[in-house]
């Protein structure tokens, strides 16, 4: 098996697929012989890698010829309607060479302005044809949109400075007709960064509420939505995901760990994949621009634990906001929340030493730490009415009375036993991260 072979076939391929799209865009969603060309010609190159290779690669490669065949007869089909072909899946020949049959300029003509012809197309007259040619399932564009995360601001204790900076863009969304006036720009984008656990997807949902409140749609992806095994699918992905919001405006596209998916180019041993993933996103995110000149209200949100592994050319286009771990005064919030309305506490402990007790504790520590907290309340209340005939319903009289409070004992007992997952590496990362930015 040759790799330097396959290699180059791989980036061929990639690189006709690449050409049939950007045509497809080019002629505003119309389809050209040109396009149906390239698609023959990706299919050609498909069987060939289908021969060299084995086992799921060879699938994967019979499995791409068999889409390009299928985008040929989709085009050709178009085109040319009174010489459609069939879809015919068990021909044997492996290849279709529909696109080259020769088509005068008068029949090509008569078919794009006849309405008969058109109507065969769309069914009626001046149809619109299919927007996107990608052979992406439907499905999965449905599942990047989001509902309503259900909470705003207001439930976000802390972190003034971060919430002031987001409200003033839901504040400006409402007064744009004075930023465009002013000629100010209106493309907003933040990139949140900051350890495992500090509550980065949290303000970022009540950010979202904000903005749905607006009128604004909500699509949410992570960089396993994104990567895909079959060759140039990631890259259709990202150019579709952009496209729906441009479409859906105004959108907000939420990627997380968007270290996976703009990666620097910088890094070594980067894989050629990876340097297209990142060329293809920088060039998907440029389009945000163009939207916002044509009205259409686009707000890009990333997320990551590890902001060195992302380009410097992502980084220059975002309004960096580091998320730190919870301080004193979100651990002892957060606890109330989780507790208070629960349990009373004993006069041996206070709310002041459970949050001593957390320093450097993530919110999936103070999660974890809550659950054993109530397991250890769960146990230790039903020793006390093991023997009754109504135990539960007297457990939680004796919670509710207060005749059975949390107390430093159980609180110790818990904490003594659980670890904290240390983060040591990351903040290091992102203290090295800061000091150069």
């Amino acid at each position: 098996m040759n790799v330097l072979s396959i290699n180059r076939l791989n980036n061929e391929y990639r690189a006709s697929i690449n050409k049939a799209e950007a045509l497809h865009e080019f002629n505003n969603g119309e389809y050209s012989n040109e396009e149906g060309l390239c698609y023959q010609n990706a299919a050609n190159i498909a069987g060939r890698l289908a021969t060299m290779t084995i086992g799921t690669e060879s699938e994967h490669w019979i499995n791409a010829q068999q889409f390009c065949q299928q985008q040929m007869r989709v085009i050709w089909n178009t085109l040319h309607p009174s010489k459609a072909v069939k879809d015919n899946s068990s021909d044997d020949s492996g290849n279709d060479e529909i696109m080259t049959k020769n088509v005068t300029p008068d029949q090509e003509n008569n078919e794009k302005t006849n309405p008969d012809i058109n109507a065969k197309k769309g069914g009626q007259p001046g149809a619109e044809k299919k927007k996107y040619a990608d052979g992406l399932k439907q499905e999965m564009v449905d599942s990047w949109f989001k509902k309503d995360p259900g909470y705003g601001f207001d439930e976000v204790v802390g972190m003034e400075d971060v919430k002031n900076l987001l409200s003033n863009c839901v504040r400006d969304d409402k007064m744009r007709a004075l930023t465009e006036y002013l000629g100010l720009p209106t493309v907003q984008s933040f990139f949140f960064y900051g350890p495992p656990g500090c509550g980065k997807t949290f303000i970022i949902e009540a950010f979202v509420h904000e903005l749905m409140k607006q009128g604004y749609k909500y699509m949410s992806l992570a960089s396993a939505d994104i990567h895909s095994k079959f060759s140039g699918e990631a890259d259709k992905i990202l150019k579709r995901v952009f496209a729906e919001a441009v479409d859906n405006a105004p959108c907000i596209i939420f990627m997380d760990e968007i270290d996976g998916v703009c990666q620097s180019r910088d890094l070594p041993n980067l894989s050629d994949f990876n340097m297209q993933l990142t060329t293809t996103f920088l060039t998907c995110f440029n389009e945000l621009v163009k939207a916002e000149r044509d009205k259409k209200s686009v707000i890009f949100i990333a997320a990551t634990n590890y902001p060195s592994n992302v380009d410097t050319a992502m980084l220059d286009r975002v309004e960096l906001i580091p998320i730190p771990m919870p301080d004193e005064e979100v651990r002892e919030n957060t606890f109330r929340r989780k507790l208070e309305k629960l349990i009373s506490l004993d006069e041996d402990v206070t709310w002041g030493d459970i949050v001593e007790a957390t320093e450097g504790y993530s919110q999936r520590d103070i999660n974890r730490v809550s659950q054993k907290l109530l397991m250890n309340i769960y146990k230790k209340v039903s020793e006390c009415v093991k023997d009754s005939d109504s135990a539960a319903q007297n457990a939680v009289g004796m919670i509710k009375n207060g005749d059975f409070r949390l107390n430093k004992e159980m609180v110790d007992e818990v904490f003594g036993s659980y670890k904290p997952k240390p983060n040591a590496d990351i903040e290091r990362s992102l203290n090295e991260f800061e000091a150069k930015t």
